[in-house]
C-alpha cells in the first residue's frame, strides 16, 4: 500500500489487554489494517506466549519468540503493573483515548481489576469493549480457562476429527485460536458502524468455545433432526467421491482430490488416462462411488502413487478437477509458486540477526498487501505512550519506573 494512502482503520485506537494467541491474533488484524493497537502487559503478568514456542537458534529472549512475533505485528507495547492503583489509573487513561478495549481473560478478570465495562464506560461513554474468554462472561463456566486444545474440545470439534472406530484426534494448529479472531473482528466492525450511526458503544461477549461450535457445520443438525451422532469421516465427505488425501511419488507426499459431479468424475478418469473407468458400473454415479468407496480409493491411489504431487495438481486443475498438494512447510515457503512471494513476509529488527517470517493478511486492498512491522519489544513504547499520548512529564515517567508501576 502507498504510505500516502491511509489504511481503513487509521484513527482507531485499541487498548489491548489480549494475551496468548486467539486474542493477539484478533488485535493483529486491527493493527495490520491501520488501528493504533497499544498492547498492555507487565512483567508481573506477562503475556505467556512470549515464552512458549520456537526461538531462534541463537540465545533468545521474551522479545524473540516466534509465536509472539507472528500474532503481534504493527502494535505498540506498554508495561503497566495492574496490581497497583496507579497502574489501573493509567490503564483507564489509555482507555479514555481509545475507541476499543479488548481482553481474553476469564469472564470476570477485568471487573476484578476495576477495568470492567461499566467502570470503563464512566471513562469513555461510547466505548466498544470486546471480552473473549473461553466460556463467556456468564454462566457456571465463567472462570473456566483453556488453551486452544481445550477450546477445540469444549466446542465439539474433536468428535468429528479422525477415522471411524478410533479415538478422537486433534488437528495440527490450535484451530480455534485462528478462527475465533475473525468472529471477533466482524463483531468489532459492526460495533464501530453502529457507534458511527448512533453514538453508542457496545459490550461484546464472545465465548471462544461457542465460536468453535459454529464450525461443526451440519453435525448439530444431523443430531437434532435425525437423532444421529455423525461418526468421524476421516478423509471422506458425504457428498463427494473420490474425496481424500492420496499417496504420491516420494516420501510422505500426498495430494488432496475431491470429486462431486459425475462430469468431474469423467474428467478425472480422462486425466488419469483411464476414460473407460467412467463407465464402470461400480463408479457410474455418486451413489455408486460411495457404495464402492474402498475400491474407488484403491484405483485413484494406484494412479497417484507413481506421480509427483505438484504434477498431479496442475494436471487435474487444468482438467477442472479439484486437487491440491498436501503442502508441508518447505512447499509453502519455497516450492509453491504463489505463497512465498505473495503471502509471507520476512521481518527483522535492525539490531538483531533473527529473521521472522510471518503471513500477510489474506485480504489485499486495491491489489496491495498491507504493510507489516515487527512485533514490539516488551515495553518498547512506554515513554512514547505515557509522555506523548497521556502527557506525563519526564519526571513523572521516571517515578513510575521507580515505583514499579511501569514494570
Amino acid at each position: 500500500m502507498s504510505d500516502a494512502r491511509p489504511l481503513p482503520l487509521a484513527g482507531i485506537r485499541v487498548a489491548d489487554f489480549f494475551w496468548l494467541i486467539a486474542g493477539p491474533a484478533t488485535s493483529r488484524v486491527l493493527a495490520d489494517f491501520g488501528a493504533d493497537v497499544i498492547k498492555i502487559e507487565s512483567r508481573s503478568r506477562m503475556d505467556n506466549i512470549r515464552t512458549i514456542g520456537p526461538q531462534p537458534s541463537q540465545p533468545g529472549s521474551m522479545d524473540t519468540n516466534a509465536v509472539f512475533n507472528d500474532v503481534n505485528t504493527n502494535k505498540r507495547s506498554v508495561n503497566l503493573n495492574l496490581r497497583t492503583p496507579r497502574g489501573v489509573e493509567l490503564a483507564k487513561e489509555i482507555v479514555r483515548h481509545s475507541d476499543i478495549v479488548t481482553n481474553n481473560f476469564t469472564g470476570d478478570r477485568m471487573d476484578r481489576w476495576g477495568l470492567g465495562y461499566e467502570a470503563l464506560r464512566e471513562v469513555r461513554p461510547d466505548l466498544i469493549m470486546l471480552t473473549m474468554p473461553v466460556m463467556g462472561t456468564t454462566g457456571p463456566y465463567i472462570r473456566y480457562g483453556a488453551y486452544g486444545n481445550g477450546v477445540i474440545g469444549f466446542g465439539g470439534m474433536r468428535t468429528n476429527m479422525g477415522f471411524p472406530g478410533r479415538p478422537p484426534v486433534g488437528i495440527a494448529p490450535l484451530y480455534s485460536d485462528f478462527s475465533a479472531p475473525y468472529f471477533a473482528v466482524s463483531a468489532l466492525m459492526a460495533a464501530l458502524v453502529h457507534r458511527e450511526r448512533s453514538g453508542e458503544g457496545q459490550f461484546i461477549d464472545l465465548a471462544q468455545a461457542e465460536s468453535a461450535v459454529s464450525l461443526l457445520g451440519t453435525d448439530v443438525l444431523e443430531y437434532t433432526a435425525n437423532g444421529r451422532v455423525p461418526a468421524p469421516p476421516g478423509n471422506r465427505a458425504h457428498d463427494y467421491a473420490p474425496h481424500g488425501a492420496y499417496p504420491c511419488w516420494g516420501t510422505d507426499r500426498w495430494v488432496a482430490i475431491a470429486v462431486r459431479e459425475d462430469g468431474d468424475w469423467r474428467a478425472l478418469c480422462a486425466a488419469m488416462g483411464m476414460p473407460a473407468l467412467a463407465d464402470d458400473a461400480r463408479f457410474a454415479t455418486l451413489a455408486d462411488r460411495k457404495r464402492h468407496e474402498d475400491a474407488l480409493d484403491d484405483v485413484v491411489a494406484g494412479w497417484t502413487r507413481e506421480r509427483d504431487a505438484w504434477q498431479i495438481t496442475h494436471v487435474l486443475q487444468a482438467s477442472g478437477v479439484m486437487a491440491g498438494v498436501v503442502e508441508d512447510l518447505e512447499d509453502m515457503l519455497v516450492r509453491d509458486p504463489h505463497l512465498p512471494s505473495l503471502h509471507f513476509e520476512r521481518l527483522q529488527r535492525d539490531d538483531e540477526d533473527a529473521v521472522f517470517t510471518t503471513h500477510r493478511q489474506p485480504a489485499r486492498l486495491d491489489g496491495a498487501s498491507l504493510p507489516l512491522q515487527r512485533a514490539p519489544r516488551m515495553g518498547e513504547h512506554n515513554e512514547e505512550v505515557l509522555t506523548g499520548l497521556l502527557g506525563l512529564s519526564h519526571d513523572e515517567y521516571v517515578q513510575l519506573m521507580v515505583d514499579e508501576v511501569v514494570y
